[in-house]
């Protein structure tokens, strides 16, 4: 080979690989501490589109504000959020495209009496609930009213400003009953195993409650995944995406421990059993938008008839919905 043979064919390697590099596309994804981020994670971790070029990273937000930020300044392209806060998003102008709803059960009540087995029992008691105004108190809330109507202002709701607080609350005994997410129930209920003074239960389910207390909308959609509008103009690109989402949620239900090593790495303080039972308590179910879209909706209708607020004052048109 000779002198300048060879240079050709060096630039020519270079030149593909700087090629290669300049049509990577790099994806943040991001959520919070719980179980819909967790399929995101694997994405990450196995690098799911990799042969499509995508490479994927993921970031943890930890509370509403933070990922309101995110969003709203388009630090990430795809993320979990509850169901209604992507409604919001939406009708406040930041036009985001809902892909999917993957959790349906999320949601108990741990509680120190094992008495305690309908809301009906929690009437002149105390509850810590986390996050006011966002899906774990306007669930609760709306649930209270339905069931205990005129009694449900006897059940007394203490707001903490985060879930570990309200985990933490429960755990030192300074409240009796606490409304839980997932990973934060299996949590709780470890640390409780391990050092606690008495005895912590779950008690009540809120998708049970929420399917017997309204019948006509059985299924409580409550979080998903978006892509945002840094990327939600590419449809096909979107479906891949969406499609190694499930992929991954199916992952890690058939391979719950290998998963919850991977969820490990993003969560070092969670104890890796209690990852293992959160993601079998959960059972994620990742259901495209426009295929969930009436769950979607008489949920929102049933949020709106208590403060349209709640869901950015109406409906989401059409375009809000996922599909190619």
């Amino acid at each position: 080979m000779t002198k300048n043979t060879l240079y050709f064919s060096l630039l020519s390697f270079m030149l593909s690989v700087n090629t290669a590099f300049a049509d990577t596309k790099k994806i943040t994804l991001a959520g919070p501490a719980a179980v819909v981020s967790y399929p995101l994670m694997v994405m990450a971790e196995q690098q799911m589109l990799s042969s499509s070029s995508i490479v994927f990273s993921f970031v943890r937000w930890k509370n509403p504000d933070q990922l309101r930020a995110m969003v709203i300044g388009n630090q990430v392209d795809f993320s979990a959020m509850p169901s209604n806060l992507a409604a919001i998003f939406y009708n406040k102008g930041h036009q985001l495209t809902l892909l999917n709803i993957s959790v349906w059960n999320i949601m108990d009540i741990i509680s120190r009496d094992k008495k305690v087995v309908s809301l009906v029992d929690l009437i002149g008691k105390e509850i810590v609930i986390p996050f006011k105004n966002d899906m774990p108190s306007i669930i609760f809330e709306h649930l209270l009213n339905a069931q205990l109507t005129t009694k449900a202002n006897q059940v007394k709701i203490r707001y903490s400003h985060n879930l570990a607080d309200a985990a933490q609350l429960l755990l030192s005994g300074q409240v009796e009953h606490a409304l839980l997410v997932e990973p934060l129930s299996s949590v709780a209920l470890y640390q409780n195993s391990k050092k606690g003074d008495f005895e912590l239960t779950r008690t009540i389910n809120i998708s049970q409650q929420w399917q017997q207390t309204f019948p006509n909308t059985p299924k409580l959609p409550q979080a998903g995944i978006i892509a945002n509008t840094s990327v939600n103009t590419d449809k096909v690109f979107m479906s891949k995406v969406n499609s190694a989402y499930k992929k991954a949620a199916l992952w890690c239900n058939t391979n719950v421990i290998l998963c919850a090593d991977i969820v490990k790495k993003h969560l070092p303080k969670m104890p890796k059993s209690a990852l293992i039972t959160a993601i079998r308590k959960t059972k994620l179910e990742p259901i495209d938008s426009n295929i969930a879209k009436t769950n979607l909706q008489n949920f929102y209708q049933l949020l709106a008839e208590g403060d349209a607020k709640r869901i950015g004052g109406k409906q989401p048109d059409d375009n809000f919905y996922f599909s190619l």
